[in-house]
């Protein structure tokens, strides 16, 4: 047997260092299957990853229309067409994440209105698409090493649903019946028109005119109001009615925001809720202690505007009582001195009034008196809405010696905001036009509020139906909630408004310390 003489080679002949490589070779197809279904799958993730956030956020875009207004449909469809603008890197088609668009309510194949999140009704109208449906259109994969198994190729698609929920933040939540549900109500175009909320019907028109009674028959008329249902501090609901009040009254109302979702409305008038709302006109006709929901505004919590120009006297300076209604406070003038409109006389002139007033506040639409025209209704229907039409004359030559030009075509708000711009606020005795019960002088925003138009009043029952809100209004409040027969108010109870335009957003416009309503887009599924 012949040796090996070099002991290297010798070395390596007996060697079994090598015997795993075969091992290695046999595993290696598997290996490398492994490895490329590993990354064909994670493609595939990430192009369903990809999809899905493009449908997300077109149905977040498209949700973001659904207003309930005409063409709230078409306007979110195109939204998530054209808000958002998404791609996938990893498909092996077109990048462009796409799918039909919808032309109106009935949808389309990729997009769908449902009136419920459980998507059992289909959306036949913009007023009732509350939801939307987005369906993007298939991508594939084509796999890079999985053509072994048979799969050559990866489909997906991918689906969101979306809604829109609103609140209103910030303001009290006092709504109105739209006057006549079928139509817009476009607040611009009703600039300077007068509205006597309230929730009674006409009373008894006596020769000098009355306040009204409370008699039942007519609820729910256009102008009508009520509230919305008001939550408490950090969702703790407490005592409501006293949160309503600090909402009407407070510089800063303790609630939370008011979704507007679902809302029901509160038809009731809580005791002292004109109480809450004439602290904007420097009256405060409420015990000052002994735990009234109220006591603190007068220490500062509910601050007057600072032009109150109104029709009362301050007949006492100082006391307990020197700030509130009647009691030798705050008085409405002797009989025969007060603004008493007529539509005789002077009329042609300009001026409405019967004599020449004590003290004279803006007024209100001269066919709310019920001595101009013996009813105090405006119109037809129950008449709550007025024409616009007030006794500016009259107004401003007791007010004014000087008007200021183009004052005929001023609305009530705005004399109101020229009294206060030109330090015109008339304070001549007896006339205090200038706060001077309230702690401090509040902003001009004081009286004014945003309120909701509510189109289905004649579907309200109590408590038990939502309210369909068409929009917010921003209002002026043009003289105190006060009852009396010198007022010659044709109902009980009014909280008189002028409107001033569809209502500002916060940061958008003059009312900065507000926010009006947010609307704001969520994901279902």
């Amino acid at each position: 047997m012949r040796r090996l003489a070099n002991p290297l080679a010798k070395s390596f002949w007996s060697g079994e260092h090598g015997a795993v490589a075969a091992t290695y070779a046999l595993a290696l197809v598997p290996l490398i299957a492994m490895a490329g279904v590993g990354m064909d799958y994670a493609r595939l993730m990430g192009m369903d990853s990809e999809l899905q956030n493009g449908a997300d956020q077109a149905a977040l875009a498209a949700a973001s229309q659904l207003d309930g207004k005409s063409g709230a449909c078409t306007r979110a469809s195109t939204a998530a067409r054209s808000l958002v603008v998404n791609t996938s890197l990893l498909t092996s088609d077109d990048n462009a994440i796409t799918f039909t668009e919808a032309t109106d309510c009935s949808g389309s194949e990729s997009i769908m209105f449902w009136q419920d999140k459980a998507k059992t009704n289909a959306a036949t109208s913009d007023a009732n698409a509350n939801f939307v449906e987005v369906l993007v259109d298939v991508r594939g994969v084509d796999y890079a090493l999985l053509p072994v198994t048979g799969a050559l190729r990866g489909e997906l698609q991918a689906a969101a649903l979306a809604g829109l929920g609103s609140a209103i933040c910030k303001v009290p939540p006092i709504m109105i019946c739209h006057p006549d549900p079928g139509t817009p109500f476009n607040a611009d175009a009703r600039k300077g028109q007068g509205i006597a909320a309230t929730g009674h019907s006409t009373g008894k028109n006596k020769a000098g005119g009355d306040a009204g009674t409370t008699t039942s028959g007519t609820k729910w008329s256009p102008g009508n109001f009520g509230f919305l249902q008001i939550p408490g501090v950090d969702g703790d609901a407490g005592n409501k009615n006293a949160r309503l009040l600090t909402a009407l009254a407070f510089n800063t109302p303790q609630t939370d925001c008011i979704s507007l979702e679902n809302n029901k409305v509160s038809t009731g008038n809580p005791q002292g809720l004109y109480d809450a709302i004439n602290t904007r006109f420097d009256l405060y006709d409420f015990p000052s202690n002994g735990g009234s929901t109220l006591a603190p505004c007068q220490g500062g919590a509910c601050l007057a505007a600072p032009n109150v120009t109104k029709d009362f006297i301050r007949t006492k300076t100082s006391g307990n009582n020197s700030c509130k209604v009647g009691n030798n406070g705050w008085e409405l003038p002797k009989s025969g001195s007060e603004f008493k409109p007529v539509a005789s006389g002077s009329w042609s002139a300009g001026k409405v009034s019967a004599n020449n007033p004590t003290v004279m506040g803006l007024p209100r639409d001269n066919c709310h008196y019920t001595s101009f025209n013996g009813t105090g209704l405006c119109g037809t229907g129950t008449g709550r809405f007025g024409d616009g039409n007030w006794a500016r004359e009259d107004y401003f030559a007791k007010n004014h010696a000087t008007p200021p030009p183009g004052y005929a075509t001023m609305t009530r708000y705005e004399t109101y905001l020229w009294e206060i711009a030109n330090d015109k606020i008339n304070n001549t005795a007896p006339q205090s036009g200038k706060p001077v019960c309230s702690a401090a002088t509040g902003p001009k925003e004081r009286r004014v509020l945003s309120i909701a138009v509510v189109t289905n009043c004649a579907e309200l029952s109590g408590t038990s139906t939502p309210v369909n809100i068409e929009d917010f209004v921003d209002v002026f409040l043009v003289e105190p909630s006060v009852d009396d027969a010198k007022r010659y108010n044709a109902f009980k109870d009014v909280i008189y408004f002028e409107i001033i335009g569809k209502s500002q957003i916060a940061g958008n416009g003059v009312f900065g310390s507000q926010e009006v309503r947010r609307d704001v887009p969520y994901l279902i599924e």
